[in-house]
């Protein structure tokens, strides 16, 4: 029985796709077009059937001439996508409106190479979708538990991929990329960075690229899902066609691993099936015009929202609010919806406009900037003149040929005073759509802007965002709005890595009793005006301010990371601006409201603009503004110095929960409150409201669709965190004596390694959060120092455990040095008699050693089949030899030294025999490939089987650089072969020793054409 990634995952999860509906193309079989990866075989008829014509191979040639031009273009792929879904006076590629007017194929290992004659400098994916023979995604899996869980291969996927300049073309080709190593997500586990579990998805956005959860939101369409059932007989030959005995298919453990139900094979149910699959090619990338252009993809939230927006309408709803905490993209949602939302209406022949209403000028300036980097052309109605002509419009009449849509951002405050209702005097068919930004603010059921807002179109769709609704008895958001069109919460945002858990931080007790001596204040006096607006208070607080935020960015070794300030009132703010005008080497913005200062509404602009696009000022001052709605990755250290009141309170904390990964690096795991007033009884009210609430509006299966708990945690969490770090480790190894912790290492397997690696780090964490704390009580519990060490000695066994089960591969990808110092290390925990002076790396019999190691790794590295028979009987060697590796003394190194020389033999004769079999062929490793693969399969003697390929070869050489073996397709290549060598053959009495494999051996070579082109 073979118990592998392939066995376990990889083939089960291409059963699943077959389940779905999709075809299974094989590699032996296909017509592969080299500079695409496209399947001709499966494109030309997809192409006939959706563009009901017939296409001559010229003009399919003409049309992959085209892609291949497109997607080398530097825009991310952005011509090829739009080509993709609005094929204007251009051959359609998809059909989006007949589904299954389209060919669904997945292939295995499809070789993504560059270079001719070699698959070195090529990634193969494990499984490849081919929609209309064009490889637009793929899914790579990892047996569950693998080394360095999912985190390696995004790491390898945007490391070793997408910098990689020859691979560019190919990601502008494909549009959706997903990971899975078919385990559940560990919903314990709220660090994104360190998420080792589960199935991911994204779009190729270089190496800005980011990876997303997807949870299904219903969880009956897993259960009920209509799947087709797939022959034992199919399955087998899957089996046999990744290379391996169709008996494997019979093991109780494929059985198991062939489960609908799997995590790996309900992700694929769940983000694969047809429909919704299309759905995400066609509404769910969108490219964003920033300095740095990007191409983001919808996030499941988005996802499900979107499609929930059109099942209400659908049902003859008219809106309702949408439900999404702060930071989940609210703004991206409408964006997404715009298109779905038109495509819908277009059906019916009904013209749609889009309305985005917001309650603040500055989320006015942030929504525009927002839609215009995705595309929409904006429309700002600068007062109710402009509003009311927009209104009347029944066609949109400000999108451009570069545009994705339109849609008119307004401010509330145009809806003031009498608004007329829409007109429509030519009685056109046309929805207006009201997008409704922050809807727990300014709309009291009672006041003008509800009012005019609801009844300048009576017809219209009203569609409500908020992270926080209105839930006080007479302003309940779902009784002025509808009800709730689709909810996602902080814990689901939080373990989705979209927002970040907030660490509350209370003025140290030292802190407060100074700043009450110095002012000589009782408690109660704080709350005072006339004493928190005073010039000795400004003082004292700003001096601890000052000093806590240099500590902050000293301890993060960090100067990007920004801090706001919010006060009690719009004098206090002022006054603590001028103390750090005038006392501290921090630069200070203010944002206040000043009726009396004109030039503060432009100051308060380039301070919001100068804050997010440049790493100054240091801090904001705010009082009201920018607590809502302003979102800035770098803003992660919040001063509470008034206390806000429900929706209100969490809102303005959730300005520092934005993730950010700093330009050094520093990827943060939280955002950070200094609380001066004690928020913890009104958040915990807050909080208990918004369950009530949930508990009130189950969803349709009874359950409860989220949480709000766990959004604010302190010093006392994290100490809970490390202690049970602690207990962990305790449960798996004694670290009292580091000499003792090394050895026992050894008789640990790899995955609790992993464990021990993971517990260590995140005691080191809790350590720098309990200086950040200024939590000297818990700090003084960790021996940091000493936590190094064992990480350390942790890494140098696991990185000892890669080399010896993984010897080629491991050998092929790092450097001389690397492997030479995971050796030493390993060397030196086997050692027990010497001293380490007696070991040192210029030792001769060391340095013997490690110069034959690097000798071995210089030919792995120098072959360019890592597949063939010999390496893999050259891999199983070095195994056994690091495996076996057990030194108690100098001497031992001599004989390993021994047994890797043959080891270095064996490779040095692989190479050399590669190269003699290419220079027999022109160097076109092609027939190397044929030739090693044919051995193995068919009885045929080698000089033999080298001989008849010569033939072939001296055959076609003429026409081996050229286009025309493609176009001319995998038939007619095998006949004009057999047409130009059978008389060959004959003549040399060797057709009658290849003549029952004589087919299967042109198409393999064929395919290897293609691969190493």
């Amino acid at each position: 029985m073979i118990f592998n990634e392939d066995t376990r995952v990889k083939i089960p999860a291409t059963i699943q796709f077959l389940r779905l509906g999709y075809n299974y193309q094989s590699l032996k079989n296909a017509d592969v077009d080299f500079n695409t990866k496209i399947f001709i075989n499966r494109f030309k008829p997809a192409l006939e059937k959706i563009n009901n014509k017939e296409f001559t191979f010229d003009e399919i040639k003409s049309i992959l001439t085209d892609i291949n031009n497109v997607i080398r273009n530097n825009d991310l792929g952005k011509e090829f996508y739009y080509w993709l879904i609005n094929p204007i006076e251009k051959v359609k590629l998809i059909d989006f409106d007949n589904i299954e007017n389209n060919d669904f194929a997945v292939v295995d290992e499809l070789p993504f190479n560059i270079q001719e004659d070699s698959q070195e400098g090529s990634f193969r994916p494990d499984i490849n979708i081919l929609i209309n023979g064009m490889p637009l995604a793929f899914l790579e899996v990892k047996k569950p538990n693998n080394e360095g869980g999912i985190q390696k291969e995004f790491d390898r996927m945007i490391n070793k991929r997408l910098k990689n300049p020859d691979y560019k073309k190919f990601f502008n080709l494909i549009q959706f990329v997903s990971f899975s190593n078919n385990m559940e997500y560990e919903e314990e586990n709220d660090d994104i960075e360190d998420i080792k579990a589960g199935s991911f998805y994204t779009t190729p956005n270089g190496t800005n690229t980011s990876f997303s959860f997807f949870r299904e939101d219903d969880v009956k369409y897993l259960v009920d899902y209509n799947y087709k059932d797939i022959s034992k007989d199919k399955v087998k030959y899957v089996m046999k066609d990744c290379g391996y005995n169709p008996k494997e298919a019979d093991t109780p453990e494929f059985d198991e691993n062939l489960k609908v139900d799997t995590p790996c094979n309900s992700f694929i149910t769940s983000v694969f099936d047809k429909e919704r699959f299309l759905y995400f090619l066609k509404y769910g990338i969108m490219f964003i015009n920033e300095k740095v252009p990007q191409k983001h993809i919808m996030r499941y939230p988005q996802f499900f929202a979107t499609r929930k927006i059109i099942e209400r309408l659908e049902s003859g709803g008219k809106g309702g609010i949408i439900w999404h905490t702060q930071g989940s993209g609210k703004t991206a949602l409408a964006a997404f919806s715009n298109r779905v939302i038109r495509d819908y209406y277009a059906k019916e022949g009904i013209n749609t406009r889009f309305f985005f209403v917001v309650d603040r000028l500055e989320l006015l300036r942030q929504a525009n900037i927002e839609f215009s980097n995705r595309g929409l052309s904006v429309k700002i109605c600068k007062n109710k003149k402009e509003f009311t002509s927009e209104l009347n419009k029944t066609l949109s009449t400000n999108i451009t040929s570069q545009s994705t849509g339109e849609i008119c951002v307004v401010n509330i405050q145009k809806f003031e005073g009498e608004i007329p209702e829409a007109k429509n005097e030519y009685n056109a068919k046309v929805q207006r759509i009201f997008f409704i930004d922050e809807a727990h603010r300014s709309y009291s059921s009672t006041g003008e802007f509800f009012k005019n807002l609801m009844i300048c179109d009576t017809d219209a769709v009203y569609i409500a965002l908020t992270g926080t609704p209105l839930l006080s008895k007479k302003e309940r958001s779902n009784l002025k709005f509808g009800d709730y069109i689709h909810k996602y919460f902080y814990d689901k945002s939080i373990a989705d890595g979209y927002t970040l858990r907030i660490k509350k931080e209370n003025i140290d007790t030292i802190a407060r009793k100074e700043i009450k001596k110095n002012l000589d204040l009782e408690e109660h006096q704080l709350e005072d005006k006339d004493v928190y607006e005073s010039d000795s208070y400004v003082k004292a607080l700003g001096e601890f301010i000052e000093k806590d935020f240099n500590n902050f960015r000293l301890q993060n070794n960090d100067q990007s990371i920004g801090g706001m300030i919010v006060c009690r009132s719009n004098p206090q703010a002022a006054k603590v601006h001028e103390w750090f005008k005038e006392n501290s080497k921090l630069n200070t913005g203010l944002v206040i409201t000043d009726q009396e200062d004109p030039k503060q509404a432009k100051i308060n602009k380039n301070n919001q603009l100068e804050f997010r696009n440049t790493l100054t000022p240091d801090i904001l001052i705010v009082n009201l503004m920018l607590t809502t709605g302003y979102d800035v990755k770098r803003l992660k250290k919040m001063y509470l110095l008034r206390g806000p009141h429900a929706q209100s309170l969490l809102q303005t904390i959730s300005r520092v929960n934005r993730p950010y990964k700093s330009p050094c690096g520093k990827t943060y795991k939280y955002g950070y409150i200094v609380d001066f007033v004690d928020i913890e009884k009104e958040y915990d009210r807050t909080i208990e409201a918004y369950i009530k609430e949930l508990e009130a509006d189950m969803n349709e299966n009874g359950e409860n669709e989220g949480s709000l708990n766990g959004l604010i945690i302190d010093k006392e969490d994290i100490n809970k965190k490390y202690h049970k770090y602690v207990n962990g480790l305790e449960d798996i190894i004694s670290t009292d004596n580091l000499e003792r912790f090394s050895k026992q290492l050894i008789n640990l397997n790899k995955d609790t390694l992993l464990k021990i690696r993971r517990l260590l780090n995140g005691m080191k964490e809790c350590y720098t959060e309990f200086v950040l704390s200024r939590a000297m009580e818990y700090v003084e519990q960790i021996d940091y120092d000493k936590v190094k060490k064992l990480l350390r000695t942790t890494q140098e066994r696991i990185n000892f455990i890669n080399l010896s089960t993984n010897t080629v591969n491991m050998m092929d990808v790092i450097s001389n040095e690397e492997i030479v110092e995971i050796l030493y290390e390993f060397i030196k925990t086997k050692i027990t008699i010497m001293n380490l002076g007696e070991i040192a790396e210029n030792n001769p019999k060391l340095q013997r050693f490690f110069d034959v190691v690097r000798e071995i790794q210089n030919e792995i590295k120098n072959n360019k089949n890592k597949d063939d028979i010999e390496v893999r009987k050259l891999d199983e060697l070095l195994q056994k030899i690091f495996n076996d590796l057990s030194i108690s003394d100098l001497e031992n190194i001599d004989e390993i030294t021994d047994e890797l020389l043959d080891a270095l033999k064996r490779a040095r004769d692989i190479n050399y025999e590669n190269e003699r079999l290419s220079q027999i062929y022109g160097g076109n490793y092609s027939f190397v490939k044929t030739y090693q693969d044919a051995i193995i399969t068919y009885k045929i003697d080698n000089k033999e089987m080298e001989r008849a390929l010569v033939l072939i070869y001296g055959a076609i050489k003429d026409v081996l650089d050229k286009e025309i073996i493609i176009v001319q397709g995998r038939k007619n290549f095998v006949d004009s072969v057999k047409s130009k060598v059978t008389k060959l053959l004959l003549k040399e009495k060797l057709y009658s020793k290849i003549k029952t494999f004589y087919e299967p051996l042109l198409n393999e070579l064929y395919s290897n054409l293609q691969l190493f082109k």
